[in-house]
């Protein structure tokens, strides 16, 4: 079951040590007449063995003004994924202690024969620090507090890795070919591809590295 953290926790506290690699294949079916990708993510991201935690908090689902609001979810501690490059749509997470992410993505190039138009954008409570980008993938700060990454990607993973302070929370919105759909978000959670979560995920989501 995916564990939601209150909003309102987010104090620095040390971190479980984990190590883990997670295998992904997930296909985003494409209907080539049209600007957007569906939703469908086939077969389902699968995560190895070994990976351990613990956790706790609240759902924060809801509604305001009928706009959902992102779920703040755990994201395991020094865990990774990896997924063959154009195999799959899929924006992944990834956190390492002390506040530092990785955050990467890759198309279905391989399946499609198509380059995905990814937009990536990330924001924390202050500008984020140390930012190297890999791949394609160029930070640009067009919104104040918010760094936008746009690339088109084929059979290749562009992304970015950055620190935060530790224990503050990642806000991820992310589209690719104009649709945003939490289907295309990935992150470890008690050692399982979104803790196993099978429902729907915002999209934007809120991250916050894993607290014991």
């Amino acid at each position: 079951m995916l564990i939601f953290r209150p909003l309102t926790l987010a104090a620095p506290l040390s971190v479980l040590v984990l190590t883990l690699g997670v295998a992904t294949g997930c296909v985003v079916e494409n209907n080539p007449s049209s600007t957007q990708r569906g939703s469908t993510v086939t077969p389902a991201p699968t995560a190895g063995t070994g990976g351990s935690g613990t956790g706790s908090g609240t759902g924060t689902g809801g509604s305001t003004g009928g706009a959902v609001a992102p779920m703040l979810v755990d994201v395991d501690t020094n865990q990774t994924m990896s997924a063959s490059p154009g195999d799959g749509v899929g924006v992944f997470v990834e956190y390492k202690a002390g506040g530092n992410w990785h955050v990467w993505w890759t198309c279905d190039t391989n399946k499609s024969s198509q380059s995905c138009n990814f937009v990536v954008k990330l924001s924390a409570s202050a500008p984020l620090q140390n930012l190297q980008t890999s791949g394609s993938a160029q930070a640009s700060s067009a919104d104040p507090g918010v760094t936008t990454f746009t690339t088109v990607t084929g059979a290749a993973i562009d992304g970015a890795t950055f620190a935060t302070a530790a224990g503050d929370v990642l806000t991820l919105d992310a589209s690719v070919d104009g649709l945003a759909d939490g289907s295309f978000v990935f992150f470890v959670q008690e050692g399982k591809v979104n803790g196993g979560f099978t429902g729907k995920l915002t999209n934007p989501l809120k991250l916050e590295g894993k607290l014991p």
